[in-house]
């Protein structure tokens, strides 16, 4: 019994050595687990990289700005302001009617996917989506669309191929208006033509034929399954008109603003309608700087170096960044509340 016992015992030491503690395949033990825990850590480094990255580059644009305002204080304070109430409040309203519109196209864009929603429900989903542009990452508004609009049962693969037909079509279309207007911001006959030629190559990106093969190649390299849904040539011909004329709408509000405070006259209007699409494309290539801050204020500064001093411009273009800011989150409030209004009236 007693050489039984010590058989036994001695056994259960073997095992107790050969096998590893509790946790210890999550602590490096397993085969696989060094490699997972490796590849979780660098990913957690890069992440923390990117916000640092980001945050430099924000305090960066921040310091250049104010460096610049500061140098240009004279003229600031010896400048002219001036407040007319009419155009800040026309200005208001211009930028909520461009506001509802990409709401709008954004509700059509769904509809062109397969995705049937009412307006007020997937406008108040694009309204909150669009206020995480200031969030460090500029994925988050992707991101929290895709997850509002699975929360409606809609399914993440068509939301996908809308929001990439959205930022397309957004992009093309400002870069149509800057074309068509570009002889009226800098006339010169070689630079002319190539704006003019630009027009349809433009349009020629939006055809399924093209588009689709390098939407595959922006979902690859963010690691989701190619497009499913092409939306029709004729569907986004349409859809690309209308983008090209709200962004019209949305400069002719950004030059009601500069009327209100600095009085710019009207001949400046083709001026600032580019400078506000060209400010978009600027930020939206500048991708790694949330909304673009900073990038967007010295394009539209040196868009209006002609029409206005430097540090008047620069003054216009922050002013224009909060005014902006305060309408998004008047049509945020207000389609929230005819969604949650509608939601109430259904439900009673």
């Amino acid at each position: 019994m007693t050489g039984d016992r010590e058989h036994g015992g001695s056994a259960r030491a073997d095992r107790a050595l050969r096998t590893p503690p509790s946790g210890a395949s999550d602590a490096g033990g397993g085969p696989d687990a060094d490699p997972r825990r490796a590849g979780r850590q660098a990913s957690r480094r890069r992440r923390a990289a990117a916000r640092v990255a980001q945050a430099a580059i924000v305090a960066a644009s921040a310091y250049f700005l104010a460096a610049y305002l500061a140098r240009s204080w004279g003229s600031i304070q010896g400048f002219d302001w001036r407040l007319d109430l009419r155009w800040l409040v026309a200005s208001g309203l211009v930028f909520l009617a461009y506001y509802f519109a990409q709401a709008g196209f954004w509700w059509l864009l769904l509809r062109g996917c397969g995705v049937r929603s009412p307006f007020w429900p997937a406008a108040s989903v694009w309204g909150k989506s669009i206020l995480a542009r200031y969030v460090p990452g500029n994925v988050f508004m992707f991101v929290g669309r895709a997850w509002m609009s699975h929360s409606q049962g809609h399914a993440v693969e068509r939301v996908t191929a809308a929001m990439l037909y959205e930022q397309a079509l957004g992009v093309c279309g400002a870069l149509l208006a800057v074309a068509a207007l570009f002889p009226f911001w800098e006339y010169r006959p070689g630079a002319t033509a190539l704006s003019l030629l630009a027009l349809p190559l433009l349009v020629a990106l939006m055809h399924p034929r093209v588009f689709r093969p390098l939407a595959d190649r922006v979902l690859r390299l963010a690691r989701r399954p190619p497009l499913e849904i092409v939306v029709g040539f004729r569907a986004v011909l349409v859809l690309l008109c209308l983008f090209v004329a709200d962004w019209f709408v949305g400069g002719l509000g950004a030059w009601m603003l500069a009327r209100a405070v600095t009085g710019l006259g009207a001949d400046a209007l083709p001026v600032v309608i580019v400078a506000h699409a060209l400010a978009y494309v600027a930020g939206m290539a500048a991708f790694f700087v949330p909304s673009g801050i900073g990038v967007r204020e010295a394009v539209l500064t040196a868009s209006l170096s002609r029409a206005l001093p430097g540090g008047v411009a620069l003054t216009w273009a922050l002013f224009l960044r909060l005014w902006v800011t305060l309408v998004e989150l008047l049509f945020v409030a207000l389609v929230a509340a005819a969604d949650a209004v509608l939601r109430r009236r259904a439900a009673g």
